[in-house]
């Protein structure tokens, strides 16, 4: 009798054991598969930030496909501004682009610069915007994105990015503004400018002690080939 209930027991114990190591086992590959579709988005808005930034160089056409994963990609309305001491602001219409992945993160990219922020309002940098202070120069490198999407797929597809204009312009200047309270995100831009950039009131980022500012603005057209 006594080795019908130690089996049973021993039995039952292996079963129990069996059933945790698979329930546990199950929300751990969850997990990962979640942050791996993650980690994948955010290295495919890496690689396309990188591609617009082609354009700046003068590359006229480029044409990249993408897996959305069933995430939604989209652009939306940003502005950023600046001057100089005693000018009006120049405010140029830059648009963003988001990718809303199924984690409750987006992935923003805007001017350049791309932030993953959490569904709670944290976030990360994960390129630095083009915009620099330092060296007696300030250089504002302006991506403006043109285009009217929003779209949603678990297939690929392919974006084509068209380069519509440039412009640069050069001033002297003692110190220059920039004004990101028009910035989609603009609570992520403090850690996204790289060099000297004095944080003033609100959402403005203020270089000084230069000799001269250069805006280099690129307009882009962004068409989803599906």
């Amino acid at each position: 009798m006594s080795d019908v209930v130690s089996f049973t027991l021993v039995f039952s114990t292996i079963i129990f054991m069996i059933g945790v190591v698979t329930v546990t086992g199950i929300g751990t590959l969850g997990d990962v598969q979640a942050g791996t579709e993650s980690n994948v988005a955010e290295e495919t808005m890496r690689n396309y930030a990188s591609t617009l930034a082609d354009h700046r160089e003068g590359a006229d056409r480029r044409s990249v496909t993408v897996k959305l994963q069933g995430h939604s990609l989209e652009r939306v309305n940003a502005t950023v501004g600046w001057n100089v001491s005693g000018e009006n602001r120049n405010n140029i219409s830059t648009g963003a682009l988001v990718r809303t992945t199924d984690t409750d993160a987006d992935l923003v990219y805007e001017s350049g610069a791309l932030f993953r922020v959490e569904d709670g309002g944290g976030g990360v940098v994960v390129r630095q915007s083009p915009f620099r202070c330092g060296d007696r120069t300030a250089h504002l490198a302006v991506t403006a994105i043109e285009g009217d999407f929003s779209i949603a797929s678990d297939r690929r597809v392919t974006l084509e990015s068209f380069l519509v204009n440039q412009s640069i312009t050069t001033r002297d200047a003692n110190n220059v503004t920039v004004y990101l309270g028009g910035a989609y995100r603009p609570d992520q831009w403090s850690g996204a400018l790289a060099g000297d950039w004095v944080a003033g009131t609100g959402d403005e980022y203020t270089c000084k002690n230069i000799d001269r500012v250069v805006v280099h603005e690129t307009t882009v057209r962004i068409e989803v080939v599906r």
